[in-house]
């Protein structure tokens, strides 16, 4: 039986098979069987139409299968029977999101060949090119496309056909720091860092270091994870924000913005009239010209500050290499301790301790207000006096005694003023108390034209002293004593 089927198969093959004046053809692959007669009229089409019923059963009963329901029309041919080909295969694959796209092909900011001379858009473009991609703790980096398998068909005969392999094999791993969310078909990090994808493998670099300088060949940085090292410069007008501990090796420009969540450890000068540095943590610094710099923790600083604006909400240290501050105002809410203040050309250098600004400015503020309002009691109280004495003389007309009842009003209206803002007085001079006691500690030198403050006092500092001397609050006025302690 099973000889006589392969012949009958070979005979549909080679000598197709007819019935009824209709001669039909099985395709080489077997996949087809096509109606080889020709139906030049529409008669003729007619006539097929109205048989097709017959037609079906006698091509069933010759072990045809999947005869279709109506002939379907192909290339001016009639099909009659149809297999189903075998479905190829995809390997496992990934789709990188929009963000990280960037890490596989290059856009027309990768292809820089001239940097802008028009400033707008030159920062347009630092902004755009950001060659350091970094992620997110649990953020997603790309789509994940599951192995679809290779499906066999099944020709006309019911014969199985085997589908062809893959072309091609997984092409990508995940490092450690990467996992797979097969629930949502996305590859995700599970620490924050720089996104790397490297002879096929995705990784994410929670310490990452950056071999050169911040320019239009990197563009613009948002880091997130433990450490960015920054071997060169950071080049002007560019930004580098961290949210993690930054070493900077190299220097800063003009215009820069530097933002650091963590540490900072710059090894270069950071300059730049228009430069700002804020650091959340701990700075250690070689130095800075002209810039402004806010640390939220203790300010370490190797050889100088010059020229800054410089506010420590912890302590402030300079008693390594040169230890010089001079021109521009350095503040700090803890003690100051530096070798040198001032310069011998006895430039204007502020210096100070203890120094709140939010408080201290509310405690000046509110006493320039208390003075300004008793000023304004005492005209009140002169102009009453007045009005006392023209009573007693019988001058006093009714347009003049309207005036006179104002003037009361008013001096109600500032007594109950003065006495709310002696209240917040009372309660900002409090919370100055452990501000007061700071200190500035002089090392070597301190030379004239010195301003220095401690919490809301100021002294300023007009002939040249040697240290090591101790400059203190004794109750309100700025004192000093030579020796470090």
């Amino acid at each position: 039986m099973e000889k006589d089927e392969l012949a009958d198969k070979k005979t549909f093959l080679e000598e197709e098979l007819t019935y009824d004046n209709y001669v039909f053809r099985v395709t080489s692959d077997k996949m087809l069987v096509l109606l080889e007669t020709p139906l030049v009229t529409r008669g003729d089409k007619l006539r097929f139409f109205k048989n097709y019923p017959k037609i079906k059963e006698f091509l069933i009963s010759q072990g045809i299968q999947f005869v279709l329901e109506e002939p379907e029309e192909l290339d001016g041919k009639f099909i009659v029977a149809k297999g189903h080909p075998p479905r190829e295969g995809h390997p496992e694959r990934i789709e990188f999101l929009p963000k990280f796209e960037r890490l596989i092909k290059k856009t027309e900011e990768d292809l820089i060949k001239e940097i802008p001379e028009d400033e707008g858009k030159a920062e347009d473009l630092r902004e755009k090119v950001q060659k350091i991609l970094c992620v997110k703790e649990g953020e997603a980096i790309a789509k994940w496309h599951p192995l679809t398998p290779p499906t066999p068909g099944i020709n006309v005969f019911g014969e199985e056909v085997q589908p062809p392999p893959l072309k091609e094999e997984k092409n990508f791993e995940l490092s450690d720091i990467v996992y797979l969310d097969e629930k949502e078909r996305l590859i995700k990090a599970k620490n924050s860092g720089v996104v790397t994808f490297e002879k096929g493998k995705i990784d994410v670099l929670p310490e990452y270091v950056l071999k050169g300088d911040v320019d239009f060949s990197v563009g613009n940085i948002y880091f997130y994870g433990k450490k960015l090292t920054i071997q060169g410069d950071v080049k002007f007008g560019f930004k580098v924000v961290v949210e993690g501990d930054l070493e900077l090796r190299g220097c800063t420009e003009n215009k820069d913005k530097i933002e650091v969540k963590g540490n900072l450890l710059a090894e270069g000068l950071i300059r730049g009239e228009d430069t700002t540095v804020e650091v959340w943590g701990e700075a250690k610094i070689r130095g800075a010209e002209f810039a402004k710099i806010l640390v939220h923790g203790n300010l370490y600083v190797k050889d100088y500050l010059v020229f800054t604006d410089t506010l420590v909400e912890g302590d402030l240290k300079a008693i390594e290499g040169k230890g010089l501050i001079y021109g521009g105002e350095v503040r700090a809410i803890g003690n100051v301790e530096v070798k040198i203040v001032g310069h011998t050309a006895q430039t204007l250098t502020i210096i100070g301790a203890g120094y709140r600004p939010d408080i201290v400015n509310d405690y000046l503020v509110t006493i320039e207000r208390i003075e300004i309002l008793n000023e304004f009691l005492k005209k009140i109280d002169d102009g009453l006096k007045l009005a006392s004495k023209l009573k007693e003389e019988g001058r006093l007309t009714e347009e003049k005694l309207k005036c006179v009842e104002k003037l009361i009003n008013e001096r109600k209206r500032i007594t109950e003023e003065i006495s709310k803002l002696e209240s917040i007085l009372k309660d900002l001079s409090t919370k100055l108390t452990d501000y007061r006691k700071k200190t500035i500690k002089i090392q070597q030198k301190i030379y004239p034209n010195v301003i220095l403050r401690i919490a809301e006092f100021t002294y300023t500092n007009n002939e040249e002293l040697n240290g090591p001397i101790v400059f203190y609050l004794d109750v309100t006025e700025i004192k000093f004593k030579e020796g470090g302690k």
